[in-house]
């Protein structure tokens, strides 16, 4: 019993201290993954396309990141998009993850994602009111997330209740659930 109780210290202390090595950007591509694996596209997926908004670098990561193991099962393609791409080459993607830029001042933007049943991803807790379909940000060092179901529901795309009992889940006007 005693060498029991030392290897589930010893494997617990491991894991906290290895998570306190990733980095922002390794958690954020995790999440990525998390969000694809529990959203329901109303076609089927054959591979992945990740669009990543405004961040050359953090798609690089994302791309060598899964470049040797599977995005949620399936191969992974990754786009850097700058500011002014347009919205055809943005319409290939499954999802789109707006980094450094906010989804806000892309409005026409993502009312055409949406008609093309695109997840749209931003980085802060309010990218969701403004019309983004979810937010994620850090809280007293621990991730949370915002998913507002209408811009979910007006994308044609569902999340699975696994996904939505971590999320805070907001309305069109705001307000929380």
């Amino acid at each position: 019993m005693k060498h029991y109780l030392l290897f589930a210290n010893l494997l617990l202390w491991i894991c906290s201290s290895s998570l306190h090595a990733l980095s922002e950007e390794a958690i954020k591509a995790a999440y990525l993954e998390r969000f694809a694996m529990f959203i329901e596209w109303p076609h089927p997926i054959k591979n992945y396309h990740v669009c990543i908004y405004n961040d050359p670098v953090f798609a690089t990561l994302l791309q060598n990141t899964y470049a040797s193991r599977p995005f949620n099962k399936m191969s992974l393609k990754v786009t850097a998009l700058e500011a002014g791409s347009p919205v055809e080459e943005m319409s290939k993607c499954h999802m789109v993850y707006y980094r450094g830029s906010k989804p806000a001042q892309n409005e026409k933007q993502l009312a055409q994602l949406q008609k093309n049943h695109i997840l749209t991803i931003g980085d802060s807790e309010n990218d969701p009111k403004k019309g983004a379909i979810i937010g994620f940000y850090l809280e007293k060092n621990n991730f949370r997330f915002i998913i507002n179901q209408r811009n979910l529901e007006n994308a044609s795309l569902s999340a699975s209740y696994k996904l939505l009992k971590f999320a805070t889940i907001i309305e069109p006007t705001g307000e929380s659930k």
